[in-house]
């Protein structure tokens, strides 16, 4: 992304990043990703081309920046003041509860974006990402003899698959439910193990 999202940013910069962010949202609900252009999200939002360009690479560059948009409402920064065991579950709380936050707005996606398209396979690979980033540290503590980074890796998809499972394939689940079956696929052998 060519703006620096670690300074503050001024009112003109929040106001077109949002304008685009929302943009993006909106046409991802009534189009593939693969079907919209920087033409379109330029003449949707109400600015240049140019202004798109000074802010984003590619319409790829865009859709990160939306799912940091979203990621920001699960507070990323706090996971480093959190005891590393907390922390798988905490963020698999955070991520259900966003998930369901935006359940209206991710069934209006999948209407048009397939779960094998651009748009679905970067919303899970960024968070997958941020997750591991997260989940590093508490693999770091764990007694294994195997690479933290490959528990971190593993954690993660896991904690992404059983969320893709009941939001995005359609299986509505409780958080408690979802909770079963991640304890079933991650807690019950981090049990045995420990």
């Amino acid at each position: 992304m060519k703006y620096d999202l670690s300074k503050k940013p001024t009112r003109g910069a929040t106001r077109t990043l949002k304008a685009f962010a929302e943009t993006m949202f909106v046409l991802l609900t009534e189009k593939a990703f693969e079907d919209i252009s920087v033409n379109e999200i330029s003449q949707r939002s109400e600015f240049p081309r140019a202004t798109f360009y000074n802010y984003f690479d590619d319409k790829e560059d865009l859709l990160n920046y939306c799912w940091y948009v979203l990621s920001k409402e699960i507070k990323l920064e706090d996971y480093e003041s959190m005891p590393p065991t907390e922390i798988v579950d905490v963020y698999f709380d955070r991520i259900y509860n966003l998930l369901t936050e935006h359940h209206k707005l991710l069934q209006q996606i999948m209407e048009n974006n397939k779960l094998e398209g651009m748009a679905i396979v970067s919303f899970l690979n960024y968070f997958k990402v941020q997750a591991r980033k997260i989940v590093i540290q508490f693999c770091d503590e764990m007694p294994l003899d195997v690479p933290p980074e490959l528990v971190a890796d593993h954690y993660c998809n896991t904690i992404m698959l059983v969320l893709e499972w009941a939001f995005l394939r359609g299986n509505e689940i409780d958080l408690n439910t979802a909770h079963q079956y991640l304890d079933r696929l991650i807690h019950d052998e981090r049990k045995s193990e420990g």
